[in-house]
């Protein structure tokens, strides 16, 4: 394992410009935003089929539950396509095959996501180098902006090499990430657990066996640490993401 890196120093307030931050909600539950996954996916089809003159983006929200599977397939790592939440009726979930990297990942209340949609090459940090940019600098970045959230309420955590994401430790995943081109334009993205219900969906995390979903709640009661509430940790992390994502 290895210790994160800080994340890149931020850019001065008057180089280049900040995506436009937006927070697309469908409906609410137990008083939180959430997107449905089919209004996300059509935005961000929408947004990086704009020429590449127009703006960046950047997308955080909440989802109800769902279940998405990347380039990878992993199908087989879906045991029962549903979320049984303890003490509550089984819920059928949506399986969504989407064009990003990685395999099946699910999504929950309490759940950050953040879609990043950005001219990658016209980026002014090192991963905006070469003429479609640097999509594997871009993930590392994304990693680094989470582990420098997560820090900021005592959660530390770990880059687990040749495998994307960010950790606690060996086993324990806090953050998923997976991530497409198209067009110029970065789309999908990353999922930070902050407090969702961890238990519920019959599936293999990722792909992976032997990995055990974490959140930063879980860590911080382990930890005997105050639990943040879920914005405090999404203006955390939005501060990080827009302090090194400027377009030259």
């Amino acid at each position: 394992m290895t210790t994160l890196p800080p994340p890149a120093p931020p850019l001065p307030w008057n180089s280049g410009t900040p995506p436009r931050l937006a927070h697309p909600r469908t409906h609410t539950h137990d008083g939180e935003p959430l997107c449905a996954y089919d209004t996300a996916m059509a935005q961000m089809d929408a947004l990086v089929a704009r020429p590449r003159t127009a703006d960046d983006v950047l997308l955080v929200l909440q989802h109800p539950p769902t279940l998405t599977l990347g380039r990878k397939g992993g199908r087989e790592h879906i045991a029962a396509p549903r979320w049984q939440p303890p003490g509550q009726p089984a819920l059928d979930v949506a399986v969504h095959e989407v064009a990003r990297g990685g395999s099946v990942t699910w999504h929950a209340p309490g759940q950050l996501v953040a879609y990043p949609i950005l001219q990658l090459n016209q980026q002014l940090g090192a991963w905006g180098n070469g003429p479609l940019g640097d999509l594997p600098a871009f993930v590392r970045l994304l990693e680094q902006c989470i582990a420098a959230a997560c820090a900021q309420f005592g959660v530390q955590t770990v880059l687990k090499p040749g495998q994307s994401g960010v950790w606690i430790d060996a086993q324990r995943k806090i953050a998923s990430l997976g991530l497409g081109l198209r067009n110029g334009w970065t789309f999908h993205g990353l999922a930070l657990n902050v407090n969702p219900r961890l238990d519920g969906f019959a599936v293999t995390p990722c792909g992976l066996d032997g990995v055990i979903l974490t959140s930063i709640w879980q860590v911080c009661e382990e930890r005997g640490l105050p639990r943040p509430a879920i914005g405090e940790v999404q203006r955390a992390l939005e501060t990080q993401l827009l302090g090194v994502l400027r377009r030259g």
